[in-house]
């Protein structure tokens, strides 16, 4: 095998070369009612109707005949609901499989990264007890160092070449970490997860897959929250990827389905009262001039009151949390959090997609960051992918237009575009590649718990 076909063949979980992927079948968007329909349904009652399904899922493993290791062409097919949980199933099963030899051996820091990490050329015995582990999931490499098997590393020392590069970062693709080739500590806890960890997250979100209710759509936006990234798709095709930013822990971001109704450009933002109240009222008390230098003014009995309110007026420092009787708005502005656009989809968590001036975050590997709502990068492209899908072709031109008035203007949809706000921790990609993501806002452990209750009834 030359050095091409050992690269190729360490690809784990993509799809099996010659089958073929069936696309989600076209028909007329979601109705309004049944978006309705789909905000109101939470988590608990989707599950309901999946708790027959819980306990073959975690206690079942199908043969396996490691399909994760040939390699496949690069596609943008957004494969069927059914194809991507029939992907999770077998990539379920395999790791039945590594249980019941055994599971792998956690990697002691000390030891593996004892010069601050491991990189390519280096040489030791911790490289020997790295390729052990990742040959777990990549099996080719068992047999890298010489033809001779890794699986006994105290048999000798191999060097981290440029095939263990090309795994590492793989793996840390798949588990969206920094992907430089270099196991350093977050690289080194992913790899420490446990095959019994990784099969129950499967099995979870195996679950929320199939309570998953977009098939039936042409067009809509999926945002997964723990990947931070949201796609456009139409007809079963991924449009656009684009990172986002999610609401931090304490200010967690909701899953649930609606539609996008219009987008704002250059919008307002409508100081909720949580934040007028808790973070910026007491900023005002030590600064006065604070609301005038950011931008913000004071509306008297709503948020679109003309009337406005003298900030010298309001004893700042006697403010209590969710407390005010008037409504704080922060004008259109290049330091408005709301950035160039924001779009809206009226739903009771008051959350939305918007435009951000701190493009910084999308430098970072963990975007869990905005108070609940989610910050897209390159934002104006959705716009265009709707006014395209729509047949709209002089929007661009409008949106352009008053972008550059700094004057906020509303665009209403010609139809509504179905949005999905799920939490998928584990999940199969556009092109078959198992995926795992961190459990940010902990909610794994209560959906497990809440599907084994369910299946014990």
């Amino acid at each position: 095998m030359d050095i091409k076909q050992r690269k190729l063949a360490i690809k784990p979980f993509s799809k099996q070369s010659g089958k073929n992927v069936t696309s989600t079948p076209k028909h007329k968007s979601v109705s309004k009612r049944r978006a309705r329909v789909l905000v109101k349904r939470s988590l608990g009652k989707s599950f309901i109707a999946l708790a027959a399904l819980w306990a073959p899922l975690v206690g079942v493993a199908a043969p396996v005949t490691t399909p994760w290791h040939q390699n496949t062409e690069p596609t943008e097919q957004f494969s069927s609901l059914d194809s991507r949980v029939a992907r999770m199933q077998e990539a379920q099963a395999y790791y039945e499989t590594i249980i019941e030899q055994g599971g792998w051996k956690s990697l002691d820091a000390s030891e593996l990264l004892s010069e601050g990490a491991l990189r390519k050329g280096d040489t030791s015995e911790a490289v020997s007890l790295l390729i052990t582990r990742l040959a777990k999931e990549y099996p080719a490499l068992h047999t890298l160092c010489d033809d001779r098997s890794v699986l006994s590393p105290s048999l000798r020392h191999c060097t981290f070449d440029e095939l263990i590069e090309d795994a590492v970062k793989d793996f840390q693709q798949r588990h969206g970490l920094d992907v430089d080739g270099v196991v350093g500590k977050n690289t080194l806890a992913a790899l420490n997860i446990t095959a019994e960890q990784k099969r129950q997250q499967l099995a979870l979100n195996i679950a929320r897959l199939t309570a998953f209710e977009a098939n039936d759509e042409d067009a809509y936006v999926l945002v997964n929250i723990p990947e931070f990234r949201l796609r456009y798709i139409n007809d079963g095709q991924v449009k656009a990827k684009k990172d986002v930013v999610v609401g931090k822990p304490s200010w967690a971001t909701p899953s649930f389905s609606d539609e996008i109704e219009k987008f704002v450009v250059n919008p307002e933002w409508r100081i909720p009262l949580s934040i007028a109240t808790r973070e910026i009222a007491p900023k005002v008390a030590e600064d006065p001039d604070y609301l005038e230098r950011n931008n913000i003014v004071i509306r008297k009995n709503s948020f679109i009151d003309d009337e406005l309110v003298d900030p010298s007026t309001i004893d700042w420092a006697s403010v209590k949390p969710y407390q005010f009787d008037h409504f704080l708005v922060k004008l259109p502005h290049d330091k408005n959090p709301l950035g160039k656009v924001k779009y809206l989809f009226p739903n009771p968590h008051a959350v939305y997609v918007h435009d951000t001036p701190y493009q910084q975050w999308f430098n970072e590997p963990v975007r869990a960051a905005s108070h609940g709502c989610i910050r897209l990068e390159d934002p104006f492209s959705l716009a265009k992918l709707i006014a395209e899908e729509q047949g709209v072709e002089s929007l661009m031109d409008n949106v352009i237009s008053a972008r550059d008035l700094r004057e906020s203007k509303t665009f209403h949809l010609k139809e509504p575009l179905p949005i999905h706000l799920v939490y998928w921790t584990a999940w199969a990609d556009e092109n078959g590649r198992i995926n795992f993501r961190n459990d940010i806002y902990r909610r794994d452990a209560r959906d497990t718990q809440s599907l084994s209750q369910l299946a014990s009834l």
